[in-house]
């Protein structure tokens, strides 16, 4: 019976230097050792090429002490990071493990941390690194990154208070009003007509744009309308919607192309906000910064969701009703339904009820929402979201968190 093969670490480092620029099978003839052997060798290239090479086998059925402590160290430092909600990077990884080899090397051959060291390190700790991220902690890693973001964008751009500015639509829905027996017609809930969309927007300062108003249809009477009204844009669609062509037009006509200082334009993620058409428009010499609040956040820090509509539609909703109530300005329908509120009376509604709204509280909405707070941290407690008792409450220290490593880095860059 022939006698086993033993190779020292020398030849098994030929080998894979061998490997490196040819195929394993080619490796194996060479070498005249079997193609098996090669592919086991390759996988073990890191610890191969650390081993002690006194020794013939790799100690621990194939990982030399040395790697493990590596690895154990640096799982470690990625499990604190993740912990603290910090993001961790392959770069980042391979950064750490350099700087915690010397620490455990016994000054064998150098280490290098490759790509393909990463990834079989990424595959042996995928348990140790798993862990259940939890609907709201992914929530809340968003806002936090978005509050960051826009703290960062004010700061590089230096973009002024009155220059920030928050932009949304809402479709305004009035409820059927049935014919009845008695005197005064009959309110029913859940059955509702919408045939228009405002859009409403506004500047960190408290500085309220005009409203921007979209009803299906009817051109010819928003010509006429438009030479009677000053105090909101009109406009048509076929349904009633914002599409790519209004969002361009109300780009150009309510928010204009010329101003003397940056702008940060926040809006959520409608599809004709973040569409090529609309991109397209933004170039056209407006110098704004948009920042696209990311989807299920708006709830949270879109000043609109957070602090305009509800006192908005509520007075539409009480200057709606107090119109049912009363006797002047309507139409009835041939089968005795009460038809919907003129355009021109639906319009001053809209005016009324935006100009209702108090400046305080616009500014308050931004500070609110995080999208005015001084990015050195001293206002982050006024951000709704991460207020005690909130789901989404650890999300300040997160915040604090990368506020500090910003200004460390900012320092750093001004030693340099």
């Amino acid at each position: 019976m022939a006698s086993r093969r033993k190779f020292d670490f020398e030849f098994k480092e030929r080998v894979l230097r061998f490997a490196e620029t040819n195929s394993g099978e080619k490796t194996a003839r060479h070498f005249n050792i079997d193609a098996k052997r090669v592919r086991d060798w390759k996988k073990q290239r890191e610890e191969l090429l650390l081993a002690d090479r006194r020794r013939a086998r790799l100690t621990g059925g194939g990982r030399k002490k040395l790697s493990v402590e590596l690895e154990r160290r640096l799982a470690e430092w990625i499990s604190s990071m993740k912990e603290e909600h910090c993001r961790v990077s392959r770069n980042m990884i391979k950064k750490k493990a350099l700087e915690i080899y010397p620490s455990v090397s016994d000054g064998g051959k150098t280490f290098v941390a490759s790509t393909g060291w990463l990834q079989k390190f990424l595959e042996r700790n995928a348990t140790t690194f798993r862990h259940p991220v939890t609907l709201t902690e992914q929530l809340s890693a968003k806002l936090v990154s978005f509050v960051d973001h826009i703290g960062k964008t004010v700061r590089s751009r230096g973009i002024l208070e009155k220059d920030i500015i928050v932009m949304d639509e809402t479709a305004l829905c009035f409820d059927v009003v049935y014919p009845t027996s008695g005197e005064n017609p009959q309110t029913t809930r859940g059955r509702k007509e919408s045939h228009l969309t405002v859009v409403l927007a506004a500047k960190a300062d408290g500085t309220k744009l005009r409203p921007y108003v979209a009803f299906r249809g009817a051109d010819e009477e928003m010509a006429v309308l438009r030479q009677q009204i000053s105090g909101a844009v009109l406009t048509t669609s076929a349904n009633g919607f914002m599409n790519d062509t209004l969002t361009a037009d109300w780009l150009q006509r309510v928010l204009g192309r010329f101003n003397m200082e940056p702008r940060l334009l926040v809006w959520d993620s409608y599809r004709c906000h973040i569409s090529g058409t609309t991109r397209a428009e933004l170039k056209r010499g407006y110098d704004i910064t948009t920042a696209v609040i990311p989807r299920g956040c708006a709830k949270h820090i879109q000043a609109t969701d957070v602090m305009w509509n509800q006192p908005f539609k509520r007075s539409l909703q009480d200057a709606y009703e107090r119109w049912v109530a009363g006797v002047a300005d309507k139409e009835y329908t041939a089968a005795g339904y009460l038809k919907l509120p003129a355009r021109r009376l639906l319009v001053d509604w809209v005016i009324a009820a935006w100009d209702g709204l108090d400046e305080d509280l616009i500014r308050e909405s931004f500070k609110v929402c995080g999208l005015s707070v001084k990015s050195d941290g001293s206002e982050d407690d006024l951000i709704r979201c991460f207020g005690d008792g909130q789901p989404c409450a650890r999300g300040r220290e997160a915040l604090a968190r990368l506020r500090q490593q910003s200004a460390e880095s900012r320092r750093d860059e001004d030693n340099q």
